[in-house]
């Protein structure tokens, strides 16, 4: 077997990784040439990382696509993986472990705190430390009953000032967006950057409107809108802006969105989402345990403290004992390496507190664990998966509510 080793993808690696990539998942469709300059130019210089064998022929590459990602309403930085391929005929060799496990390393060297990515296969990306963080939801509404909120809006709010969205706004986009995720608290959603946003209106590849007090943005095609971000600051803007988004149904009476489930438009909707509701899940991996938790946003008047310990060969600042510690909203993850720990990580425990029952000491997770817990999901499930051990009830507990979430993400990447 000839040795791997992974470097930085350079320019004149580009028609290669494109070729591994038509050869893996079919030649790009229309626009797919734009978008691949788009995406290589956005991750070249430090973002893109290739497996080669000893020749230097290029095996497999991937990309982390630079993101900030709200996570109790407060934005951390983001590595989300994507565009990872695999020469088909070099598959079975570890080509696709070793880059993922690159891909984690580099994230670190670059200040992401958190990576995100949607699994073409769960195994590989558990194997590196990633775990189900969630789901991407698709709604689907019938588009005239959002066309009446729009009357009730204009009734309120008397002038609304909508209008078609120009590359000028994005800042004040960006701004009402950020302002969303912490008034809600929200966990998951990436924020586009005001670039992306310019880029994006002087393309016109979606259409925008913005009004007083909030934006749309959506697709519309083969007679269905699709909605990508809605924010709104009050309930006139948001009924202004889900009566223009419903406003064609005579053309296209179906409208799919994008959004957080619990989007406040279902408690005021005439009607309810239609029976059919789409789910892609995404995985979740922490990288940086100490920064992540330090800007992660917390209830204010959460006051509680916790014991962990993590074991994560990939990314060794997140290993050892730490004591979580969360108070008037904000959080710290500080050193504990000198306190013993009991349990083994991935040993089904016994009784549900130790592998040999006991209670006490810190709850013990390898990297898959973390990434789930700091995902919302309860001690009681990860111990039932496997994915934790050790601890006691009052720890289990304290957790739970440290990291009591439930994360969404709304764009596909």
């Amino acid at each position: 077997m000839s040795e791997l080793r992974t470097r930085d993808v350079v320019d004149a690696d580009l028609p290669a990784v494109l070729a591994i990539r038509n050869r893996s998942f079919g030649p790009l469709g229309t626009g797919g040439d734009l978008w691949w300059q788009r995406v290589s130019a956005e991750t070249l210089g430090g973002r893109m990382i290739a497996v080669v064998d000893e020749s230097d022929r290029v095996l497999g590459a991937g990309r982390i696509r630079p993101y900030e990602q709200a996570w109790g309403g407060r934005h951390l930085r983001m590595g989300g993986v994507a565009g990872v391929y695999v020469e088909p005929s070099a598959r079975g060799r570890g080509v696709a472990t070793t880059l993922t496990r690159a891909l984690v390393t580099r994230m670190g060297e670059l200040g992401d705190v958190v990576s995100c990515l949607f699994p073409t296969t769960a195994t590989l990306y558990r194997r590196s430390g990633y775990e189900i963080g969630g789901v991407q939801t698709r709604m689907t509404y019938a588009a005239h009953h959002l066309r009446g909120l729009g009357a009730t809006g204009a009734r309120r709010a008397g002038m609304t000032g909508l209008r078609p969205a120009v590359p000028s706004d994005a800042r004040q986009m960006h701004d009402l967006a950020r302002a969303s995720s912490a008034r809600h608290g929200v966990s998951g959603p990436m924020l586009r950057s005001v670039a992306a946003l310019t880029g994006m209106l002087e393309r016109d590849e979606l259409t925008a409107y913005v009004v007083d007090g909030g934006f749309v943005v959506y697709d519309l095609s083969e007679q269905a809108v699709t909605v990508e971000d809605l924010v709104a600051t009050t309930p006139e803007a948001a009924a202004t802006l889900w009566g223009v988004v419903g406003s064609g149904s005579s053309a296209a009476p179906t409208v799919h969105t994008f959004l957080d489930p619990r989007d406040p438009v279902t408690l005021v909707l005439g009607g309810l989402p239609k029976v059919k509701v789409q789910q892609t899940p995404w995985m979740a991996r922490v990288v940086d345990l100490e920064g992540a938790f330090a800007g992660r946003g917390f209830g204010g008047h959460l006051s509680v403290e916790a014991d962990l310990v993590v074991d994560d060969a990939e990314a060794p600042a997140n290993a050892g004992r730490w004591r979580l510690s969360v108070r008037d909203g904000r959080g710290t993850a500080t050193r504990a390496d000198n306190a013993p720990a009991r349990g083994i990580a991935g040993t089904p425990p016994a009784d549900g507190i130790t592998p040999n029952g006991e209670s006490g000491g810190a709850l013990r997770v390898g990297a898959r664990g973390l990434a789930a817990l700091w995902c919302g999901w309860s001690v009681s499930r990860l111990r039932q998966a496997g994915l934790a051990s050790g601890g006691s009830l009052d720890g289990d507990a304290a957790l739970d509510d440290v990291f009591a979430c439930q994360p969404f993400i709304t764009e596909y990447f």
